[in-house]
């Protein structure tokens, strides 16, 4: 999904958020200690306040949070990674710091992230260097849950982040804690519907 960094205010950072070659900083920041694993669904943070905040800070041309609200994705590093859809069929994001200042907010068209042929996984943001750490997201198609993820035949750390409106795919999107500079690609295991495992990957 190609996302369009909206300029909010001289605290705005360079750091964007990318897809296709993961972006990088001059000086990347070491990852803070990934958090357990967790197939739990991202919760949603101070859903009011931050509605009110990310319709502000979201373009007029890409819509407003719809009544889905906002989610967090990741919180890591004095930071926190926010996801939400718009009344106009668009996924943005947002990382800000603790304290509530908007860093950065992104916006794109879900319909761009593509699974490879034969695959249930398509990337959706990333990867790239967020403010804290390396990471991805990854869109998987409804009804496809995910297990496990590793990358060199280690596991990463990683949060499901919730269920896209039919509006927007109606994929669910889970966030991963990469390695520093992490390229090649993430071996996932998946939960079919029928309760079986199986194996696939997604190239960064």
């Amino acid at each position: 999904m190609r996302m369009r960094p909206l300029a909010l205010t001289a605290l705005v950072l360079s750091a964007a958020l990318l897809t296709g070659c993961g972006g990088q900083e001059d000086a990347p920041r070491v990852p803070a200690a990934p958090a357990p694993a967790t197939s739990g669904a991202g919760a949603t943070d101070g859903p009011v306040e931050w509605a009110a905040q990310v319709a502000g800070l979201t373009a007029p041309e890409h819509g407003t949070v719809t009544e889905a609200g906002v989610s967090l994705a990741r919180r890591a590093g004095g930071y926190r990674f926010y996801l939400w859809e718009t009344t106009k069929g668009k996924v943005c994001t947002a990382q800000v710091t603790d304290s509530g200042v908007a860093r950065e907010v992104a916006c794109g068209n879900p319909a761009e992230a593509v699974p490879g042929k034969g695959s249930k996984l398509a990337r959706f943001v990333g990867p790239g260097t967020g403010f804290a750490e390396w990471y991805v997201m990854v869109a998987v198609e409804h009804g496809a849950e995910v297990t496990s993820v590793e990358h060199e035949g280690k596991a990463l750390s990683w949060t499901r982040v919730r269920t896209l409106s039919s509006a927007t795919t109606g994929r669910d999107v889970y966030y991963v804690t990469l390695p520093d500079r992490t390229y090649g690609s993430l071996d996932v295991t998946l939960k079919g519907a029928d309760g079986r495992p199986g194996k696939d990957r997604l190239r960064l």
